[in-house]
Order: structure tokens, then C-alpha cells, then sequence
């Protein structure tokens, strides 16, 4: 038994010993059965002191490697797992960073990249596209139910809670799916999480395995590629065009289908009939989950709300509810609806990996829409939304821009799609753009394969003075610049 202690390390001998003993024994060098050398066998050994080895044999003790049996001395009971390092990926560069870590550092720098898109200089108009409208109506209602939340809670709700979340917030969810959505289910297929990326997330480590195939729109949310890419799950891009997502693209392999049917992001297309029984049957057909990410459909301009797939499909579809464009990024909830087998599935990982939510914002919402203010919110925004949305496509109608783009999502949402062809320079548009002082943004973050171009335009945050005064600069930039 070879061990190696170094005297000028800052870490003291006894945690040395300890490192070199555990190493041992994944090396399998040192197996269950085997006896340790006596403390001052060892001692004399390696030039230390026999109470340097005592200290280091209970810390192996206590932590479960191996027992004392008085005479028996003391004797490995359990080994760690055993290091694969022939298995490990290569080394690629100076420093020996894994190829799996410098895919993940690569995956989330993108996914930085993405979230900070809106990240830019101050700009007189700006037509960012991924948040909504926050005024003082909706804080001071906000404050109402977060001081009734305080004032009703149980003692017991200051205690740990259940990973599906709060009953209160999952009553609330399960009585406004059966009234707007359509949706009727119990709440026991209501598992809360902190945001869609979390459900994503939480979906990709409890129903698929490292390597299996997902199926993403493209363009398509980065949010919902990129965490899948993160756990090591096989993405491929499917098309979308005016239909939606082509359902004949899916490859068969895929295990799961990400999809935003009702208001396609970024492009705004909706999902045709046609296409919605294609992809049930697809799911059914080869035993795959349908991820529905509804995440902005109650702001529809034109008609009633369409029907979710889930609604259809409930047994494989999960449905996923997020709050973020509905009320703000700051509410950090969403909920998964699904079956409950696989609900229950999700909440069991759930409980390993965060337990639960924060209670209070749970209340908080809970009692937000309990008094009638969350529907209220929605109208109001709905109504604001509305307007801002049809000042913004009169002015592009009457603009050059209208000649040079194909405007696109013109039904759903807060933000609408200006497509070029491809060979349309976004990065120097949005560039010329922002030396006007005005805010607008690329199509490219939200593509994996596709080379469809264009721009995105939020109306959401521009109020009717803004979105007259950017449309009229970005007709004037268009005409000194075809």
C-alpha cells in the first residue's frame, strides 16, 4: 500500500491520509475485507505521528468506509465507486477542461447571450419583446394580496411544504384551467416550479435519459433547447412555417416534442388543426411526451382563446402554465399540468433537488387570484395590449418597412415578427437602429439550424407616442438606407 504525504501543502497530513486511503479503495487496491495497516505500523511508515493516523482512521470510521472490531483491527466494510477515468472524455486544451464541461459552459454562456438580448444601451424607443407591462394598478395589487397572504397564513405554511407546491396556489390554477382553459383536471396533477425553464428542466432528468432525442421548434425558445442540451439530451430542430411546427419533420426517435402551438415563439404562428392531430397521433404513435408551453395565448387579439392540446391529449401532453408574460419575470412560478402518475414522477425529483418552492410568493398568488385580480389584470392588460398592437401594425402598414418585411403574428402575444430574406443583415439593422435611438432586435438567438431572418418588435412596454415616433425614425433609417 503506496501513500504519499506532502509537507508543504496547506492541508494538514491527517486529511492527506484520508484522501489517500478513500483513493485506495476506488482504485480497488484496497477492497472490502481488507485490514488496515495498525496506526503505529502506518506511523512508522510514513514518518508521522501514531495520533496523525488515529485521527485520520475516524474520519474514514465515521464516514462509513470501514469498522473497528478491537482485536480485528480495523477493516474496509464499504468502497467508494470505483473512478472511470479511462472512460473520461478527452482533454482539448491547456488547461485539461473536460469536452462535457466545455459543452456545458458553452450551452450556458448561450443561454446568457440569449437572456441578456435586451441588455442594451439606453435607447429612446425601445421595442423589446420578452416582458410585459408593469404599472401601479397591478403593483398595488399585487401589495393587497402579499399583506392578505401574511395575514391568513397558518402556522403550519411557515413549516417545509409539499413539492407539488402549496394547495392553495394549486386550487387557485386547477379552477382557472377548468374556466378559461377548458382544462379540468385535480390538483394532484398540479406540480409548481420556479418558471418553464425549471419545468423543462425537472422534465428532462425525471421522463428521459442522457442521450435520448427531444424535438424542439426552430426558431424556437432557447430557454427550452438549451436545458435540454444542458442535461445531455440529443436536440434536433424541426421547421416551422405558417402552420406551425412540421409534424412530419419530428424524427421518430424523439421522446419528447417541445412545442408553443396556440403562439408560436418567436414567429407567431398558431398550429394548425391539421398539424395539432398530426402531432397527437405522432405522440400516441410512438409513445412520446408533448411539452405545451402556453406561455402568453390569454393575450389573443382576434377570437376566443384556442384550445390547448392538453385539452385533447391530457395523457401525453404536459401542459405548462407560466406566469412570467402573463404578470411579470419577477413572479418566479409556473405549474405542470399532466397526468398524475407523471406528476407524481416529477414531484419525487422535485423533493430531491429543491424540496419546494418559496411559500409566500405561492400565497401571494394564490390570494392574487383568489379575490378576482389576476382575471382583472389580465383584461386590463389585454385591452392595453390590444391597442398598443394595432397603432403599431397602422404605422408599419403605412411605412416602407411593410415593402421589405413580411409581418408575421399578428393575432397573439406581445411582440410581432418582421421576416426578411436571407440574405438580410439583422446584427447591422439592429445596429443602425440603435444609433437612432431606437430599440429592435434579432431573429438569430432564437435559431438552431434554420437561416430564416428578420426582427423581433415587443409593443408591450411602448406606449402609442413611442411606437409612432420609432416606427417613423425606422422608415426614414430604411428609405436613406435600402
Amino acid at each position: 500500500m503506496f501513500i504519499k504525504l506532502d509537507r508543504s501543502l496547506s492541508r494538514p497530513l491527517w486529511q492527506q491520509l484520508v484522501d489517500a486511503l478513500i483513493e485506495l479503495m476506488a482504485q480497488g487496491r484496497l477492497q472490502v475485507g481488507d485490514v488496515l495497516p495498525p496506526t503505529r505500523d502506518l506511523a512508522h511508515i510514513l514518518g508521522i505521528s501514531r495520533s496523525t493516523v488515529q485521527v485520520a482512521y475516524e474520519e474514514v470510521l465515521a464516514r462509513g468506509y470501514v469498522t473497528t472490531t478491537g482485536k480485528g483491527g480495523t477493516r474496509v466494510i464499504a468502497v467508494p465507486a470505483p473512478r472511470l477515468d479511462h472512460l473520461a472524455p478527452q482533454m482539448t486544451d491547456a488547461q485539461d477542461v473536460p469536452v462535457l464541461r466545455m459543452r456545458q459552459d458553452s450551452i450556458a454562456k448561450e443561454l446568457t447571450d440569449w437572456l441578456q438580448v435586451n441588455a442594451v444601451k439606453p435607447l429612446d424607443i425601445d421595442f423589446r419583446h420578452q416582458e410585459p407591462w408593469i404599472d401601479d394598478h397591478f403593483r398595488t395589487a399585487w401589495r393587497r394580496a402579499a399583506t392578505r397572504a401574511l395575514r391568513v397564513m397558518k402556522a403550519e405554511d411557515w413549516n417545509y411544504q409539499s413539492p407539488y407546491g402549496t394547495s392553495d396556489v394549486r386550487n387557485q390554477i386547477r379552477d382557472y384551467l377548468a374556466v378559461v382553459r377548458g382544462i379540468t383536471v385535480d390538483t394532484n396533477q398540479i406540480l409548481m416550479t420556479s418558471g418553464a425553464q425549471h419545468a423543462v428542466d425537472l422534465i428532462a432528468q425525471t421522463l428521459l435519459t442522457r442521450g435520448a432525442t427531444a424535438a424542439v421548434e426552430d426558431p424556437g425558445f432557447p430557454g427550452a433547447r438549451l436545458t435540454l442540451a444542458y442535461r445531455g439530451i440529443h436536440v434536433v430542430g424541426v421547421p416551422v412555417d405558417a402552420d406551425g411546427i412540421q409534424v412530419e419533420a419530428i424524427p421518430a426517435s424523439a421522446r419528447l416534442i417541445f412545442v408553443t402551438p396556440t403562439h408560436q415563439r418567436p414567429t407567431g404562428s398558431v398550429l394548425s388543426a391539421s398539424r395539432r392531430q398530426l402531432l397527437l397521433d405522432r405522440a400516441r404513435q410512438h409513445g412520446a411526451w408533448i411539452v405545451e408551453d402556453d406561455f402568453d395565448s390569454e393575450y389573443r387579439y382576434r377570437g376566443g382563446l384556442l384550445p390547448s392540446l392538453f385539452a385533447d391529449a391530457g395523457s401525453h401532453v404536459l401542459y405548462i402554465l407560466t406566469f412570467s408574460k402573463l404578470l411579470t419575470p419577477a413572479v418566479r412560478l409556473a405549474a405542470i399540468i399532466g397526468p398524475a402518475s407523471a406528476i407524481a414522477k416529477l414531484a419525487n425529483v422535485h423533493s430531491l433537488i429543491q424540496r419546494h418552492l418559496p411559500i409566500m410568493e405561492q400565497l401571494t398568488l394564490a390570494e392574487f387570484m383568489r379575490t378576482g385580480d389576476f382575471t382583472r389584470h389580465l383584461r386590463r392588460m389585454r385591452q392595453l395590449y390590444r391597442t398598443r398592437h394595432a397603432i403599431l401594425i397602422r404605422h408599419l402598414m403605412n411605412s416602407r418597412l411593410i415593402r421589405l418585411f413580411r409581418i408575421h403574428g399578428v393575432e397573439t402575444g406581445l411582440h410581432i415578427f418582421l421576416e426578411a430574406d436571407s440574405t438580410f443583415s439583422e446584427q447591422a439593422a439592429v445596429e443602425a437602429a440603435a444609433n437612432c435611438g431606437v430599440g429592435i432586435y434579432p431573429l438569430r438567438p432564437y435559431c438552431y439550424r434554420c437561416s430564416r431572418r428578420g426582427l423581433l418588435m415587443g409593443f408591450a412596454q411602448t406606449d402609442q407616442q413611442a411606437i409612432s415616433e420609432g416606427v417613423r425614425r425606422l422608415d426614414q433609417l430604411w428609405r436613406s438606407h435600402p
